[in-house]
């Protein structure tokens, strides 16, 4: 027994260091560090995103709750982010008690407003026009960089400040149009614009910790796992106030279903996988070149694009003239904004 608990010690030590080692190696490479990695992460994260909307819209269709799917990646979630922080011993140094704890509650807040803005997309999808609820909501995800303006010292140009008036034009189209094909009307524009402003205060929950150097100290691992435990917090919650007989009939039936499964799964290799290489290390190479207000423009330009077109190759939506054109406006907006002239 003695020699087992050893040998399973000595396994753990060199998993821990063997992880380790690669993250001091990808630092180690200048590229991992450079503008280039920041933006091409920002552009790929972007289109991970594009995944989550689609799964999310197209759950319900399926009978599959979109609580439970939110439940079973956020418990695998922190569950593969508890077993990569024990076996690795130096997930997190250099970074004093009182700044963790506040970007952790950041993180934490983050993840519940997340939940939220994802159950009231996915209802607005189920009567309304995929992409252009897409494109509203991720919109929101500009905020930010408002913020680092008015905060974090980040230059208002007037190429950035004609970009968000685009964006705001762009919304007010969207605004007018017309989704006659569906019943319901268009309590979804309604829902879609109440998910435009919890966006835009959980990316700013999200983004705020990278502005502070000791902050950006905490690693992705911690960060995933912080979020992760806000949104398992929240829909236990979710659960437990809107459980009903109905409901939990809904609930096992969806568990027994096998497309929830492969939802799981797929959406936590790819968010894992991009929280942990991707999106908080481009973020942060992006704060120290100083363009942090640029990650979720970035982000959300690639998002709205890469959405619109799984809308109409895969999802076969009609889309109108204003639709195109309030997209179009949308994204040269973003580009706009990101420009440092």
């Amino acid at each position: 027994m003695a020699s087992v608990t050893a040998d399973y010690s000595e396994i753990t030590k060199s998993l821990g260091y063997m992880f380790s080692e690669i993250l001091s190696a990808s630092n180690s490479i200048s590229f991992f560090q450079s503008l280039a990695f920041g933006i091409i992460a920002m552009v790929l994260v972007g289109g991970s995103w594009c995944f989550v909307g689609y799964i999310m819209g197209k759950a319900p269709k399926n009978n599959i709750d979109t609580n439970v799917i939110q439940f079973f990646t956020a418990l695998f979630s922190v569950i593969t982010s508890l077993v990569i922080a024990w076996i690795n011993s130096s997930w997190v140094t250099g970074i004093t008690n009182s700044i963790a704890i506040y970007a952790c509650i950041s993180y934490f807040l983050s993840g519940m407003l997340g939940f939220c803005q994802l159950q009231i997309m996915s209802k607005a999808m189920q009567t309304g026009p995929n992409g252009v609820i897409w494109s509203i909501i991720q919109a929101g995800c500009v905020a930010p960089f408002i913020v680092s303006i008015v905060f974090f010292d980040v230059v208002l140009t007037w190429t950035r400040g004609l970009g968000i008036s685009m964006l705001l034009a762009s919304l007010v189209l969207f605004v007018f149009t017309k989704d006659n094909e569906r019943k319901g009307g268009n309590l979804w524009l309604l829902e879609s614009f109440i998910c435009f402003g919890v966006v835009a205060i959980q990316q700013n929950l999200v983004n705020w910790p990278s502005y502070y150097e000791e902050a950006t100290k905490l690693s992705s691992i911690v960060r995933t796992l912080c979020v992760a435990t806000g949104t398992l917090t929240i829909s236990i919650l979710y659960t437990i106030f809107k459980i009903t007989p109905e409901q939990k009939q809904v609930i096992i039936s969806s568990i027994k279903n096998r497309k929830l499964w492969i939802y799981v799964i797929s959406l936590q290799f790819i968010s894992l996988l991009v929280a942990y290489t991707l999106h908080y290390p481009g973020m942060d190479v992006m704060a120290a070149f100083n363009r942090g207000g640029m990650c979720y423009p970035l982000m959300v330009g690639s998002c709205i694009v890469f959405f619109s077109l799984i809308s109409i190759l895969i999802l076969k939506e009609k889309i109108r003239l204003i639709q195109l054109l309030a997209i179009a406006i949308c994204v040269t907006g973003l580009i706009m904004i990101c420009t440092s002239a």
